[in-house]
This record gives C-alpha cells, sequence and structure tokens, in this order.
C-alpha cells in the first residue's frame, strides 16, 4: 500500500448508475474494505439500487444517491471530511463530487475532461474506444493496484455460491427498500410448487434495441426447455411489455412471470438453478448469487461482460462486424441476433443443467457456448 494511504480513516467508494455495473464492483469494494480494516467505508449507490447492494455486498455503509430527507448532496460531502475517494463511474458529475470532497487522495480514471479531478490516475481498461482488454469486473480492480494494493483475482461468489463480504466496516447500511410489496410472491410460492424439475429464469430485458433477442426465439428456447424436462419462466421487467406482448399469444399463460421488484427478483434467482438472458444487469445478480448462466451476446464483448469461468456460458453467432458496441444494429437483418437460434442456447442451458448434478464436472467449451459459426 502506498505509505500516503495507510493512514486513511474515512472512505467513499463512488459506483452509480447501472445495476450490472454495481454489482460487478462489489468483489473490488470487498477487498479494499477489507485492506482499510478500521476504516470507515461509504458506498455510494443510486437510491433505487442501494437495498439490493445493502444486502448482497460487503459490510460497508451503502449511501443512497440522492438522500431522502433532501440533504443537500455536496454540503454533506464536504462535511464528512473523506481521507480517499475512488470514483468508479467517472462522468462529470462524480468527478466533480470527487474533487469537491476535499479528499487527499482522490483516484479515478484518467479519461478526457475528468482527469483534473485526481491525483492517483487509472488507464481505462480498454483498447482503442471500444474494445475491453478483459473482464469489467477484473479492470474495477485497477484502482486497488494503482494505490499500492495486491488484489486477489475478481470472483463472483464465494464457495457454495456465498456472496463475498468482507469485514464490518462502520455502522450497519440504513434501511433502504428495493421496491413496493407486489402479487409476485404469491406467484412464486405456487410457480415452485408445482414442480421439482430442473428450473430455469429467462431474463430478456434489453435496455439497447440492438441486444434484443427476437421473441420468436425465446418462445422457441421455453418450448426446447420445457420439452427437455426443464421448467422455464420468463421474468420480465420493466421495458419489457412489448417482449410479453408477443409472447403472450404463443406461450401459456404460467410461462410468464408478473411484475417483480428487484427484492423479489431476488429471491426468486436463489430458489432456481441456471439464469439464462440477454446481457442485462440481473445476469450479474445472478452470478452474484451464485448461479451458473448462459447468456446470449450480440453488440456487446463477452470478453468484457461475462463472469469468467465454466459456470458463466456466452453463446454468440460469431459475426465480423460483433462485437460493436453499437445500440442500433445498422447490418439489415441484425444477424448477430436474429441468427442466433434458440437450439445453440437450449444446448448450453442443458449442458449446465446436467453438470449441476455431477460434481467437478464443467460443460464443454470452459465458459464459451456453442458456436453456430462453426457448424
Amino acid at each position: 500500500m502506498r505509505p500516503d494511504a495507510r493512514d486513511c480513516r474515512r472512505l467513499l467508494l463512488i459506483r452509480r448508475k447501472a445495476l450490472g455495473d454495481a454489482l460487478v464492483t462489489l468483489p473490488a469494494v470487498a477487498q479494499l474494505a477489507a485492506a482499510f480494516p478500521g476504516a470507515r467505508v461509504d458506498l455510494v449507490i443510486d437510491r433505487a439500487l442501494c437495498g439490493l447492494v445493502a444486502d448482497l455486498g460487503p459490510r460497508v455503509r451503502v449511501v443512497p444517491y440522492p438522500h431522502a430527507d433532501g440533504t443537500p448532496w455536496l454540503r454533506w460531502l464536504r462535511a464528512q471530511r473523506y481521507d480517499l475517494v475512488v470514483d468508479w463511474l467517472g462522468s462529470p458529475r462524480t468527478a466533480l463530487w470527487t474533487a469537491l470532497s476535499g479528499a487527499r487522495l482522490r483516484v479515478g480514471y484518467d479519461l478526457p475532461r475528468r482527469r483534473w479531478a485526481y491525483n492517483v490516475r487509472v488507464p481505462r481498461n480498454r483498447q482503442g474506444d471500444l474494445a475491453l482488454r478483459g473482464f469489467a469486473g477484473e479492470a474495477f480492480l485497477d484502482p486497488l493496484r494503482a494505490l499500492g494494493l495486491e488484489p486477489g483475482p475478481w470472483r463472483a461468489a464465494g464457495d457454495g455460491g456465498r456472496p463475498v463480504a468482507a469485514p464490518a466496516a462502520g455502522p450497519p447500511p440504513p434501511a433502504c427498500p428495493v421496491g413496493a410489496v407486489t402479487g409476485f410472491a404469491a406467484w412464486q410460492e405456487a410457480w415452485l410448487a408445482e414442480s421439482r424439475a430442473p428450473r430455469a429464469v429467462l431474463v430478456m430485458s434489453a435496455t439497447w434495441p440492438a441486444k434484443a433477442w427476437p421473441a420468436r426465439h425465446v418462445a422457441g428456447l421455453w418450448r426446447q426447455l420445457e420439452a427437455a424436462g426443464v421448467r422455464a419462466v420468463l421474468a420480465p421487467g420493466p421495458g419489457d411489455e412489448a417482449l410479453v406482448a408477443a409472447l403472450a399469444g404463443d406461450l401459456p399463460a404460467g410461462a410468464i412471470a408478473p411484475p417483480s421488484t428487484l427484492g423479489e427478483m431476488a429471491a426468486l434467482l436463489r430458489r432456481c438453478d441456471v439464469f439464462v438472458g440477454t446481457d442485462n444487469g440481473l445476469r450479474h445478480l445472478a452470478a452474484r448469487l451464485g448461479l451458473p448462466t448462459v447468456t446470449v451476446f450480440g453488440p456487446t464483448d463477452p470478453a468484457g461482460w461475462n463472469p469468467p469461468g465454466a459456470r458463466h456460458v456466452s453463446v454468440r453467432t460469431g459475426e465480423p462486424c460483433s462485437p460493436c458496441d453499437l445500440t442500433e444494429c445498422p447490418v439489415p437483418g441484425r444477424p448477430c441476433l436474429e441468427g442466433l437460434e434458440p437450439g445453440a442456447v437450449a444446448d448450453a442451458v442443458l449442458a449446465l443443467v446436467a453438470a449441476r448434478d455431477r460434481p467437478g464436472a464443467v460443460p464443454a467449451g470452459g465458459g464459451e457456448g456453442p458456436d453456430p459459426c462453426a457448424t
């Protein structure tokens, strides 16, 4: 550890925005908290996510943004007298927070119009403008290395699928709900009671149009899994209304779960056997809970966003233009996902289901699912 970091007693860790990014950062948060066992460690998370992160993350104080009582944020920030700030987001706003915190050590990414805020600058984990050099979670350990720490390798969950946890640091996190009470719990208990077959949760949310897997393929996957003896349910999230409408006439009513909160979704995932989905935040929640995952990839890079290990399988067509990181596909017919047939995804799911009953067994491919272009 750098000599000027050893006596830090108040740490601020900034990880706002997307669910997936927040969850993938938690192992780095845990290792940083463990490196400062006597310090108070505050983790800033968007209010909508803070309850879930407090439940899953290391024992740090989770600070929701914005404050529920309307306390002016910058006034509160200055009053905390932090010694060390790590900004994992690196937006213009969080760079300003870091600078105004008054901390003597300010760690952030070496980016144009942001680097001025930091006195410990971290190279961004990218090659050129697009390609990630490695898994994003491993890159979130780079700020720790910049502080002279030697973090262990990134991992999604601890032994037996339990979340990684760090020693207690500071007071317990404040209560922060993850959503209103719905009728989801009653549906879940009824669905779980129907059969003891292996259970697969399908989450096909797509914040970018280019990430969306066609509804006909989702329906085909559900039918193939059910025919193979795997109970499958599509769990929709906000923004999935068009997908649910497209599937309503093609799948039985019991194939689609009712709307849920983040907390309810976490409860369902804990009681299922495999997660299947697009490259979305809930896939990282499943990995954090210890579930094996199968992910259909189109415009995004599995090397950067698929958790490492044979329990986390990526399936893609291997189009020469993919990954492109474009939110809208400019190629007619969108071949990277339109051409990704449900059979390839079903094969990957069934391999994971079969492997769960064979200790030490892993699916063929070492974490990379079937590639239709190879046949």
